[in-house]
């Protein structure tokens, strides 16, 4: 495809003018999501520098967003949406942890000009006077968002915006991305310096005062800027989220345990009768779910975001409650060994245990609604908790029909369902219930 040369043209002339004052620049997600910032040499001499940033997405994103820090709960975050008349939303928002920021309204970043809707990319120029979370004097971390889908069409800066898709965390040092002047760094020379921005209001639409996105890039501004090729300037890439590899680890643990390992081992007594490899399977279900815990609890304190959402405080509790579980089955086996009936130990053991695999299979939901993995684990999770929640009620109906044959053909009461598929008359001889 041959490009317009004076396409080509603004856009090598904006990338010549970037690169040449020193911004630091970032892309991620295959380079589609791209991010400069900038800051006046002479201004953080005094201290007080404004810090320039400009955030460029495709359009066939729903939204994107970048936010101070290592995780959301307390980043400054710049959501940027489309609004439906060729501009940008520029969106304030404080992070509160994994769930929806809400919009807080900030009177010191403006949206400048050369925002808009350029050359198919959302782009927002945006200049802050009074972001003291952002170190101009060394290193400072950041983080990246962003979804896919339908545009939003909205300028309300209150808009609801969906899980992400994905994100990455990246450092950039502000120290040495220095621009010659306190000015909008991301206009070419040949601009003319049409207006897209909002004269203050962080929440309007780039383009409110009657400009739109595609006349601010009309003048040579492509929104192909410096990063347009990669990384430049002074920045350490992104590296993605250091903790993806321990989420998804978590994830399969916990989904492996609560969703075949406890209902699997559970099936084992009212199907095969023998409680030393019930015991040992159940067992080796209780480390798995403790080590699931383990990286689970590493993630959370990572991203601060332990008790901050349902499936982390909903897991904590199962957890703890389920650490009483294994008590519960000694009692139940001394009892039973020295009366070969079943008592209160046997029937909290059997019953504590089934609400607890039912709530931690609840639990994996929330985590999969909070994590927004991708489709296949999803469909898996699903498909594997059908499939054993089959087998383990398969099995509770085999122990019953057991138990009452057997109780028949001894001349017994008719033992009760609420006995979950156990004999009620159970002989142990070489740890297997006859």
């Amino acid at each position: 495809m041959r490009i317009p040369k004076a396409i080509a043209g603004a856009a090598v002339a904006a990338f010549a003018s970037a690169a040449e004052a020193g911004l630091a620049s970032v892309c991620a997600d295959s380079n589609h999501v791209c991010f400069q910032w900038g800051a006046s040499q002479a201004a953080k001499s005094s201290g007080s520098a404004n810090v320039y940033l400009q955030l460029r997405a495709p359009t066939s994103y729903a939204w994107f967003a970048l936010g101070t820090g290592s995780s959301m709960r307390g980043a400054s975050m710049f959501v940027v949406y489309n609004d439906g008349n060729n501009n940008v939303t520029l969106s304030t928002r404080r992070g509160q942890g994994h769930v929806m920021p809400e919009h807080t309204a900030r009177s010191d970043v403006e949206l400048l000009e050369g925002s808009g809707i350029v050359s198919g990319n959302m782009v927002a120029n945006v200049r802050c006077t009074g972001c003291s979370d952002m170190d101009i004097s060394s290193s400072s971390k950041w983080i990246s968002a962003w979804k896919k889908g339908s545009s939003l069409d909205s300028s309300n800066p209150s808009a609801a915006i969906e899980l992400h898709d994905g994100h990455s965390q990246f450092s950039v040092d502000l120290k040495q991305a220095s621009i010659a002047s306190d000015s909008n760094p991301f206009l070419s020379k040949s601009e003319t310096g049409v207006s897209a921005g909002s004269n203050g209001n962080t929440g309007a639409s780039a383009g409110s005062n009657g400009s739109t996105g595609a006349s601010a890039g009309s003048n040579g501004n492509t929104g192909e800027s410096a990063g347009s090729s990669g990384n430049t300037g002074v920045v350490a890439g992104p590296s993605g989220d250091p903790n993806q590899h321990l989420l998804t680890a978590h994830g399969v643990v916990m989904a492996i345990v609560f969703i075949v390992g406890y209902p699997i081992g559970s099936s084992i007594m009212p199907l095969i009768g023998n409680w030393i490899l019930h015991a040992s399977w159940q067992f080796l279900a209780f480390l798995g779910m403790w080590a699931g815990f383990g990286i689970g609890y590493t993630v959370a304190s990572r991203n601060s975001v332990l008790f901050s959402d349902k499936h982390t405080r909903l897991g904590v509790i199962v957890c703890a409650l389920m650490g009483v579980q294994p008590v519960l089955g000694w009692l139940h086996h001394l009892q039973y060994v020295k009366t070969q009936s079943r008592g209160a130990f046997s029937y909290v053991h059997i019953w504590y245990g089934r609400g607890l695999m039912i709530l931690g299979i609840i639990n994996g939901g929330l985590g999969l609604q909070a994590a927004n993995p991708s489709t296949r684990f999803i469909v898996a999770y699903s498909v594997f908790a059908v499939i054993t929640s089959i087998i383990y009620t398969a099995s509770i109906v085999v122990g019953i029909s057991k138990r009452l044959k057997q109780s028949a053909e001894k001349g017994t009461d008719s033992p009760s369902v609420s006995d979950g598929g156990r004999q009620q008359s159970l002989q142990y001889v070489s740890g297997r219930a006859v």
